[in-house]
């Protein structure tokens, strides 16, 4: 939609339109999409700006070519919490963007590369609609790491069912495209190279659901999981300031820094 990208320059990410559907790409950061509290923020207020636009019709969230939809939340942020009022602020900018993602009235759709781990998985799982790419992982490996999984937990039962968030939380194990979709993590897997294309095509297809319709559902459907995540929200800021206190959580994730850049497979999540 010609011009309509000038209203939303204030921001990192790649912002683009195609008719009615805003594509927001995660390009701003390492391949690895690692989710610090400025991104969260950002995403937060991006979400809510396109809430209040009618131009936009649905809402597509994607990583760009050959990176990661999320490998969690950034060590070098989180690996220097004590357990003190830190955590709650962190908590709040998790708290916020789910609610946010769960808010707009129009379809959100998730095209889902590479990795997408604890608050990348989150936020995955805050979508209308998950399409992965044949190569994409999913993982919560938050007790691997000392971490609390209070959003985690709760998301998963959710959506899939107490069992299955059991048996993610428990094992730490990767999800893998075709298990996740058997799973119901995912709605429908694309090749990797027609990701983008496949998840555009089925979000055009939803910018032309009937406003109303959709937006009445949505809100009624929705309405009990917000509620849930307020809930999460006392209970989490519990949670981590008692793992963060114990000081584990944060030592393993000094170890991991020590030992790379960046492993995607153990991200710090909520």
């Amino acid at each position: 939609m010609p011009g309509l990208e000038n209203d939303y320059l204030t921001y990192d990410f790649d912002i683009t339109f195609e008719n009615s559907v805003a594509l927001v790409a995660f390009t701003d950061s390492h391949r690895h999409n690692l989710w610090s509290m400025p991104r969260m923020a950002q995403l937060t207020r991006l979400l809510r700006q396109l809430n209040e636009d009618d131009a936009v019709g649905a809402v597509l969230l994607h990583s760009g070519e050959g990176r990661s939809f999320g490998a969690g939340g950034s060590f070098h942020e989180t690996s220097t919490f004590t357990g003190g009022n830190e955590v709650d602020v962190w908590i709040d900018h998790v708290t916020d963007l789910y609610i946010a993602a769960l808010q707009l009235n129009r379809p959100l759709i998730a095209a889902i590369d590479g990795y997408a781990i604890g608050i990348g998985l989150q936020i995955a799982l805050t979508a209308d609609y998950r399409i992965g790419s044949d190569r994409c992982v999913l993982k919560m490996p938050e007790f691997e790491l000392g971490i609390a999984c209070t959003f985690g937990g709760f998301m998963l039962e959710k959506i899939v069912g107490r069992s299955l968030m059991q048996n993610m939380l428990m094992s730490c194990a990767e999800w893998p495209a075709p298990r996740a979709m058997a799973d119901g993590l995912l709605h429908a897997v694309a090749d990797a190279g027609q990701l983008r294309a496949s998840a555009l095509e089925q979000a055009h297809r939803a910018a032309a659901f009937t406003d109303a319709a959709f937006r009445n559902t949505k809100a009624y459907l929705n309405r009990d999981f917000i509620a849930g995540l307020e809930q999460t929200r006392i209970a989490g800021k519990q949670a981590h300031r008692a793992a963060f206190a114990a000081g584990e959580a944060q030592g393993r994730m000094k170890t991991i820094l020590n030992r790379s850049s960046v492993q995607p497979s153990l991200e710090a999540t909520p």
